[in-house]
């Protein structure tokens, strides 16, 4: 196995930690909100590192390229998830933006596997706009986590990125099917 795929399990296996200490902070227990933060930070930092990696050291493997995003899917719904259970943020998004961001996931995780299970090969390729979405996800949770005001306007940004970003994905799957 290579370098950039043990990052990606990396990441997973931080998915379970972020999410105990996000659901675990109150106010009186505010080291644990910059703890998430910091956890987020570093699982984030794995994810790009990761792909440098990958075409730096010329080790794209086809476990990679199906992890990598698998990874990102998990870490970014359970961390949207998780934000649903701590009233104690001071900008949390509007459920429909946590919603938007979550049923993106989905439909792009069922599509794949309807795909994969119905034999269609296809391979999976990231672009600009997914890119951006996953940025701004990962960037909205962080100012989530650092309660900055800037939250609010990014909220909005990141829900238009997310929607863009899946009709493309959705509109790439149904090609794969004709």
């Amino acid at each position: 196995m290579s370098i950039p795929n043990y990052l990606t399990l990396f990441r997973i296996l931080l998915t379970p930690i972020f999410f105990i200490t996000l659901v675990s902070y109150t106010p009186e227990k505010e080291g644990l909100r910059l703890v998430a933060l910091a956890i987020f930070v570093i699982a984030a930092l794995t994810d790009a590192l990761d792909g440098l990696l990958a075409r730096f050291l010329k080790q794209r493997t086809a476990l990679g390229q199906m992890l990598d995003p698998l990874a990102d899917k998990i870490l970014l719904v359970s961390a949207y998830i998780g934000i649903l259970f701590v009233s104690a943020l001071h900008f949390r998004p509007p459920l429909w933006i946590t919603i938007t961001i979550i049923f993106r996931d989905l439909i792009l995780l069922i599509g794949f596997f309807t795909l994969h299970f119905a034999a269609v090969k296809i391979e999976v390729l990231p672009n600009i706009w997914g890119k951006l979405t996953t940025v701004c996800q990962m960037l909205l949770l962080c100012f989530i986590l650092l309660e900055w005001p800037v939250t609010i306007p990014l909220a909005f940004l990141t829900v238009a990125f997310t929607i863009v970003s899946g009709i493309i994905y959705i509109t790439r799957g149904l090609k794969f099917l004709q």
